[in-house]
């Protein structure tokens, strides 16, 4: 019998022989590639953007993986999708993840479900990475950066037909995804389908990783432009995930499912000088955790954890021109909504309540920003901004009795009114840009943090949020530095972040603030610093050889005691040498780190949230690319060549009521990989 990988290959050949022959022509330009921008203002002020060329074709699951390959970035791993993004050495609403604006909240207590669970990358025309604090109008959170997920219009104008096939085969994986448009240059339909079926990969030792799952996401989206400067979308997505293997951890995801919808409307340009977008989104996320019914049943008990997450937000951007000044403006409010239960049972699906994971909760956040940009000169630029946050939080007193064990006096409704403030100076000389940026911003407590409540007859395995935590302040300097000229180029970045009252996750061990002295896991605010540098490289030797480079290294310490942070990534970078051509391109990458001793991994001292030191490493990757003609592209490559054993540092092995064992998920071993793509 024929492989099950196989088919979404008979697929995509069986769709091209009707598919329209002529070559693609994407928004941007020629090719169906992903456009990845960085900060707004150095690509007015340059010009600059970086191509991920056909990366939809390559192995990666969703944006935690995609952010993985770029310079700054971590990831942690806890199954084979869901990979959470770190950035400076932090994750969560610390570092926001955004589609066109709209925020999405995973179901996942633990962050199994993290926002980019919900967004695989081939479906997206562009990702804004914004490092840092340059703008305060995205929304809540994000002090150490925000992403954005961009869809363009189609181009429609010539044709009524536009779009992309893609299948993917790999040693244990299949994938297949279509993104189709059909209209004209006012209407459209855009289509976008995605199948991914992955099975448990094994690491570079040959050991089976529990990472196996499969999602199917279909996604619709209509659009109407009144004008050629503006546009009225309504998008709709429905995200299907089941069986959910996740490696470390003593429960498996039988179903994860997020439905979404969006209606934005659009004018101008936001690379210009005058620009609006208004926007209504709303979301729902089920996710179901069990320890039966993807594993062999090893527990006593059976448990069930069943959980949900709404979120419903608006905003509304302006940007205008007046004089010498681009003023922004910003109104925006996000509502989220969550509860979760854990059950347990002898036989069955569980149904007798063990803790209210969540009681029904909801923060509900309004804020404004307003900021600047002052262009003095060409070469000269300020921008300034201010927000504001009204944040109420709220639950109901299931879990009263177990914060008042823990916490004095703990407050389940909680207001707060948060500023935010920044500058950032750029000065261009010739090929060069150097900006200066200081801030000061404000990032509230989630549900987890505020809420949480796992009850367990061993107190080292319960997990209890803290209702009284106070917003966290990240007060940032950033130095950075860019040349680049048309065959070459270096950025970096210095930075220095003092946060007050930074939200930890820890263990009571009878600190000032914490009642009890049993090692619970339990949240308390503490002063940290963090500091780091980030570095980039691109050298084309002639049209055709690139080299590229990247690095990045980061401390992170509590100011009291200088005790090490957890989950601090080591210095990790990596080199690319590349030949490519309009018919024949290949790519030889090597991935590195270093090993990290600053690490937090006692549970009876600290937090524990580190497996130990982790080792240094190495991977070495090859890609090829074969164009057939000029709609049809071959990609096949391998990964980990050598078959290294490695994890990154921050990967999931925490020592967490999910949880008592630590052990790291390792990455892939060698893994072969082959790719078909269709434009039309």
């Amino acid at each position: 019998m024929m492989n099950k990988h196989f088919y979404p290959l008979l697929f995509v050949f069986s769709a091209s022989l009707h598919a329209n022959e002529e070559p693609q022509k994407t928004v941007e330009d020629d090719t169906p590639v992903l456009i990845v921008t960085g900060s707004p203002v150095l690509k007015s002020m340059t010009g600059d953007s970086k191509d991920l060329q056909s990366y939809y074709a390559q192995p990666i699951t969703d944006a935690g993986e995609l952010l993985n390959t770029l310079p700054g970035f971590s990831g942690i791993r806890a199954g084979g999708h869901g990979v959470d993004p770190v950035l400076r050495g932090q994750s969560q609403t610390r570092l926001n993840v955004i589609q066109q604006g709209a925020f999405l909240h995973g179901a996942g207590p633990n962050r199994m479900d993290s926002p980019g669970a919900y967004t695989e990358p081939f479906s997206w025309d562009e990702v804004q990475i914004i490092k840092g604090v340059e703008s305060l109008v995205y929304g809540t959170g994000g002090p150490v950066g925000t992403i954005n997920f961009i869809r363009y219009r189609p181009d429609l104008d010539e044709k009524s037909l536009t779009g992309k096939l893609m299948t993917q085969l790999t040693s244990d994986s299949s994938k297949f995804a279509s993104d189709l448009a059909v209209g004209d240059s006012t209407r459209y339909l855009r289509v976008i389908n995605q199948y991914h079926d992955q099975d448990s990969y094994r690491d570079g030792d040959d050991l089976l990783t529990r990472t196996a799952f499969n999602t199917v996401s279909n996604t619709l989206v209509a659009g109407y432009n009144p004008d050629t400067e503006s546009e009225v979308r309504i998008s709709a997505m429905a995200n299907r995930g089941s069986d959910a293997l996740f490696a470390g951890t003593m429960m498996d995801g039988p179903k994860t499912d997020m439905d979404a919808y969006q209606v934005l409307y659009l004018s101008g340009d936001p690379d210009g000088e005058n620009y609006q977008e208004v926007q209504y989104y709303a979301n729902k996320a089920h996710h179901i955790m069990d320890n039966y019914t993807l594993r062999e049943q090893t527990a006593p008990m059976r448990m069930l954890t069943d959980s949900y997450s709404e979120t419903r937000g608006a905003q509304w951007l302006n940007q205008l021109k007046i004089d010498n000044v681009i003023w922004k403006t910003s109104l925006d409010w996000q509502q989220i909504r969550r509860n979760a239960m854990r059950y347990m049972g002898m036989t069955g699906r569980p149904y007798m309540p063990q803790s209210t994971v969540w009681p029904d909760n909801q923060i509900d956040i309004k804020g404004a920003a307003i900021e600047a940009q002052f262009l003095f000169s060409q070469s000269h630029r300020l921008i300034s901004g201010i927000r504001f946050d009204h944040v109420a939080a709220s639950a109901n007193s299931d879990n009263q009795l177990l914060y008042t064990s823990y916490y004095a006096d703990p407050k389940t409704q909680q207001n707060e009114r948060n500023f935010s403030g920044f500058s950032r100076y750029y000065f261009a000389a010739g090929q060069s840009v150097l900006w200066l940026g200081v801030s000061s911003t404000t990032r509230t407590a989630d549900a987890t943090e505020r809420y949480l409540g796992l009850q367990h007859a061993n107190p080292m395995m319960r997990w209890i949020g803290n209702p009284n935590l106070n917003p966290e302040r990240h007060n940032q300097v950033e130095l950075g530095y860019k040349w680049g000229s048309a065959l070459h180029s270096m950025e970096i970045n210095l930075y220095y972040n003092s946060v007050s009252d930074f939200i930890l996750r820890d263990r009571a061990h009878g600190q000032t603030d914490i009642l009890l002295s049993d090692n619970a896991t339990i949240y308390r605010n503490v002063d940290v610093n963090l500091y780091g540098l980030e570095w980039s490289s691109r050298h084309q030797f002639d049209s055709d050889w690139l080299f590229e480079s990247q690095l990045a290294w980061i401390r992170g310490y509590q100011q009291s005691n200088h005790a090490d942070l957890y989950q601090i990534p080591p210095i990790e970078g990596a080199l690319s040498l590349s030949n490519q051509t309009d018919t024949f391109s290949y790519w030889i990458n090597l991935r590195f780190a270093f090993e990290q001793n600053h690490v937090d991994d006692s549970m009876m001292t600290g937090s524990g949230l580190d497996a130990g030191n982790s080792d240094s490493w190495q991977a070495l990757d090859f890609k090829t690319r074969y164009s057939l003609n000029e709609n049809w592209q071959l990609l096949a490559g391998v990964n980990n060549i050598l078959d290294e054993t490695y994890a990154y540092h921050v990967s999931r092995a925490n020592l967490d009521p999910f949880n008592p064992t630590a052990e790291r998920v390792n990455e892939p071993g060698r893994q072969y990989w082959l790719s078909l793509t269709k434009t039309f």
